[in-house]
């Protein structure tokens, strides 16, 4: 089993399973999350079987190799990553106030907010109108897509995002201001507040590392 065999569905189990306090428990959990197993088929296999498929987590303590992709393919649909902050509406930037509080849980979320969807025309894919509305099934679909390229893509995302923030926000309080948005400067500030910290400088660590990072805080 490697990284690019997860989905970010299965990731966010991984990471509440990792927090077990039992090492058993954790270990069951963990095997039924990358097979689709519930946990009674795993405690019904012999020991051969069990030892095989816990070596199999082994991945989980490896570093979580990739880069940002232009492209997020799921579910045969596809969907294109906007880098470019500019090129977002200002309501996409309300949106991540909330889901910036707790990046692991939030990923489909903010990931379904920096994509544009696309659709398949006789001429290949084009973009498609981002339908806010529909924000809820572009999540669903995130949490179905490869854990690696909704993961480097989304942590990319969004320190080019916190960055663009910090030496734009006059520009983006004003701009804000001028299509309505109440109280811009606090959602500014709100949003600069709850992004510091998040995301360390690096990715984030693999799934051991953040079970101990969260039980010694």
């Amino acid at each position: 089993m490697k990284w690019e065999n997860i989905n970010i569905f299965q990731y966010q189990q991984l990471v509440r399973a990792s927090l077990e306090p039992e090492a058993v428990d954790r270990k069951i959990k963990q095997i039924a999350i990358i097979n689709g197993w519930t946990e009674q088929q795993v405690e019904s296999l012999c020991v051969e079987d069990y030892i095989k498929e816990k070596e199999k987590l082994a991945f989980l303590d490896e570093e979580v190799k990739g880069k940002p992709v232009k492209y997020i393919n799921v579910n045969g649909r596809r969907y294109k990553c906007i880098y470019d902050i500019r090129k977002l509406p200002y309501a996409r930037y309300i949106e991540s106030k909330v889901f910036g509080a707790d990046f692991v849980e939030n990923i489909h979320k903010l990931a379904a907010s920096m994509v544009m969807p696309m659709k398949k025309t006789l001429f290949g894919w084009k973009l498609d109108k981002y339908d806010a509305g529909k924000h809820e099934r572009y999540a669903q679909d995130m949490l179905e897509a490869r854990f690696v390229d909704v993961y480097h893509s989304s942590v990319f995302f969004y320190h080019v995002y916190r960055n663009w923030i910090e030496v734009s926000k006059d520009y983006l309080i004003q701009q804000m201001s001028k299509t309505g948005v109440e109280g811009a400067a606090k959602v500014v500030h709100d949003l600069l507040t709850i992004m510091d910290g998040n995301i360390p400088p690096q990715l984030l660590p693999n799934i051991n590392a953040l079970r101990w990072n969260k039980r010694t805080t």
